[in-house]
């Protein structure tokens, strides 16, 4: 490539292909430079260590998680549903990222600063206060990044484990795990046929519907909401 042509983002583009190809383990910055054709101490001029460089990976992979407020044209529950779907894509297109994104600090500052706004916006519109905020996105994230472990692990739109626990089920002693045995029976091997989109999304149904259980709970009201009704009540927030 040549030093006159170096970038940060054409350093982390290619930092992006090693990890794709062949995993974190894979990246160093010797390694980066030798990809790019430069000397390795030319890269410590726009990312100082391998941290920045994993840092700005994460930047990269969920730059286009900030999409534009919809307002209340979608709601809120929605809102969060897609933020979800977002967050999932991304991660699914670079899944040897999903592992260092749990673990490393910088990488995770860095993933929180560009991807929370949306699910930040549309929780505080469902009438969340701060903290609440703050967990329930925690927990959606968490879910999303064990759920993309086992996508990943699998390497396969389905999980067909019927076959397997029907016969586990129905080798067990009488009286073992009754209620399992009468879900199991009941479900057959149709009902308990399993494909990670439907999955996905079923989880984020219960999810929603629990933060929103929370909401009718604590009876609390947003900022947006809350500024909203001081402007209607102050004639001067709102001249003529």
């Amino acid at each position: 490539m040549g030093q006159e042509r170096l970038s940060r983002e054409a350093i982390l583009t290619a930092a992006l292909r090693i990890v794709d190809d062949e995993g974190i383990d894979a990246l160093t910055m010797r390694r980066l430079a030798a990809t790019l054709g430069v000397n390795p101490m030319s890269l410590y001029h726009h990312l100082p260590n391998k941290a920045a460089v994993l840092a700005g990976l994460a930047e990269l992979v969920f730059a286009g998680l900030e999409f534009p407020d919809p307002g209340d044209a979608v709601g809120w529950q929605e809102q969060v549903k897609e933020a979800a779907r977002a967050y999932r894509n991304a991660l699914r297109a670079h899944p040897n990222l999903a592992l260092q994104i749990l673990s490393d600090t910088a990488a995770v500052s860095a993933v929180v600063v560009v991807t929370v706004e949306p699910f930040y916006r549309a929780l505080d519109r469902g009438g969340l206060p701060a903290r609440k905020i703050v967990e329930a996105v925690n927990t959606l994230v968490d879910f999303i990044h064990g759920f993309l472990l086992g996508e990943v692990a699998v390497r396969a739109e389905t999980f067909d484990l019927a076959p397997d626990l029907l016969t586990r089920v129905a080798s067990l002693p009488a009286g073992k795990a009754p209620t399992l045995v009468r879900v199991v029976s009941e479900l057959g091997a149709d009902g308990l046929a399993y494909d990670f989109d439907s999955g996905f999304e079923s989880a984020l149904e219960i999810l929603t519907a629990g933060i929103a259980s929370a909401v009718s709970n604590t009876g609390t009201v947003s900022a947006a909401t809350r500024v909203a009704i001081e402007n209607q009540s102050d004639p001067s927030a709102n001249p003529a």
